[in-house]
């Protein structure tokens, strides 16, 4: 399994997200619901991306993309064929049972169920034909009109590259983020912004350039591109991230680990594994992958990338997580286009001074190598658009995992106290509720619809939850 290789931002400025729901950073990333018979289940929260602006189905009618009609959207599917009218509030209807789907991955989400039982949703966008062409070049070209596109970005992205992974090291130890006390002489810059850079002002790979200088994550619309796999999130694997990110303030790392379908190009990251070692502790590190390792092995699952947290920076990846990111792509290539994996690194930051909400921020990242014609520049990050699949239940290795690190954290100097006041008049306790809340699999959420015993039994649970969440934290 190798080396996570990752830095050690003790004093990094992090955070944010939204208010509510799945702490997302686009449009283009959804909750999809597990359940079986919820025509909208899959619900549009993304949130407007870090960078470039939202778009959905409303957008593309609102700006005359596409024009609502019936039978304009089809869905050809294992040799079943599903089509559907675009409503005028950018919806979509059935037209066999008039069932009405809020969003491109509801809809193939239920279609798929429909043919075999399977809800992994791989691309929305791309499967769903408007007037029998793929939907996500319309979306395109809605990014090129509120884009201005320079011609030297279309060689720049070398169509062959693929990603990978090299080792993950719980046990890295790393620079620390450069002081922000010479803020006041920043200039017009604010605080949102130092140390955050845009790619094309690095150049050249210079010993004399400071590795944690965050880089801006670039979206692929903004460089005329598509992303080139879909990524498919379990709030699971979220809930125990974030849980893992807020547990103290210095970073943390972990694994990512799940699938990868090559007939959808969809990499489905299901469970993650937290490093319960200090970064600088290469012994036990070493012990804590060998046991991520034949966890992963029991589970049937790959390893497929890595996280760790800026505790209060905004989750930008720094020049040393970019040049980290790339050794792993290219150890995960492959010989062969069979035996390719694709690897992403996530970002969590729970503490960022300057975020507006309560709950943590997530980027995704995948670093773009540098063309042939220019080998010593520094890879380009690249803002990952994900879907989120709601899990129907907390799993006992989750929450067996959560009781471990709280346990392991609680002895460390930077152990967070969740009695102190945040924010707004919240406390870090609320604050992390806020955080987690949106994470929670379907069992422990409101249900429309259901009976007064089903909601006395879903919120008796719930309470049961946090009880136990809290007094792992706060005993």
């Amino acid at each position: 399994m190798a080396d996570l290789k990752s830095e050690n931002e003790e004093n990094e400025t992090n955070g944010e997200e939204d208010d509510e729901d799945l702490s997302t950073n686009d449009d283009n990333q959804h909750v999809s619901d597990n359940s079986d018979n919820q025509s909208m289940s899959v619900s549009n929260v993304g949130r407007k991306p870090l960078h470039g602006m939202p778009c959905s189905l409303k957008t593309l009618v609102n700006d005359k993309i596409l024009e609502p009609k019936d039978g304009s959207l089809s869905i050809d599917y294992m040799g079943a064929k599903f089509m559907a009218d675009l409503l005028p509030n950018g919806t979509i209807r059935l037209q066999e049972t008039k069932q009405v789907f809020m969003s491109p991955s509801s809809w193939v989400n239920h279609c798929r169920k429909l043919v075999n039982g399977d809800a992994k949703l791989g691309s929305a966008w791309s499967t769903i034909r408007y007037m029998g062409k793929r939907l996500d070049s319309y979306k395109l070209r809605w990014y090129r009109k509120q884009k201005k596109i320079t011609g030297s970005n279309s060689s720049d992205f070398p169509v062959d590259t693929k990603p990978g992974i090299s080792g993950i090291s719980c046990s890295k130890s790393v620079q620390v983020i450069s002081d922000y006390s010479e803020i006041e002489k920043c200039g017009n810059k604010t605080l949102k912004d130092v140390n955050v850079v845009e790619h094309r002002v690095l150049g050249n790979r210079s010993d004399s350039l400071k590795m944690n200088v965050m880089v801006k994550c670039q979206p692929f619309a903004a460089m005329d591109r598509i992303q080139p796999f879909t990524i498919t999130i379990s709030t699971n694997a979220l809930l125990l991230i974030d849980f893992h990110c807020h547990l103290i303030n210095t970073e943390v790392v972990g694994y990512l680990a799940g699938s990868w379908d090559v007939a959808t190009h969809n990499l489905a990251i299901l469970q993650a594994f937290p490093c319960r070692s200090k970064l600088t502790d290469r012994e036990n590190a070493a012990l804590v992958e060998e046991e991520i390792k034949q966890a992963m092995e029991r589970r049937h699952l790959n390893l497929i990338g890595w996280y760790h947290s800026h505790p209060k920076a905004v989750p930008q990846p720094t020049i040393k997580d970019i040049e980290s990111q790339i050794e792993y792509q290219i150890a995960m290539k492959g010989e062969s286009d069979s035996s390719y994996t694709p690897c992403v690194g996530l970002i969590c930051s729970p503490f960022y001074e300057y975020n507006d909400g309560l709950s943590a921020t997530f980027q995704v990242y995948w670093v773009m190598p540098p063309p042939e014609t220019r080998p010593n520049e520094y890879g380009k990050p690249m803002q990952m658009t994900y879907t989120i699949s709601r899990d129907s239940f907390l799993t006992q290795d989750l929450l067996l995992e959560m009781r471990l690190l709280a346990h392991f954290y609680a002895v460390s100097k930077g152990f967070i106290d969740f009695n102190k006041d945040y924010k707004n008049e919240n406390t870090i306790w609320q604050k992390l509720q806020i955080s987690l809340k949106s994470k929670l699999p379907r069992d422990l959420l409101d249900i429309e619809g259901q009976s007064a015993s089903q909601a006395q039994v879903q919120q008796q649970a719930l309470s049961h939850f946090w009880a136990f969440i809290k007094g792992l934290l706060m005993p």
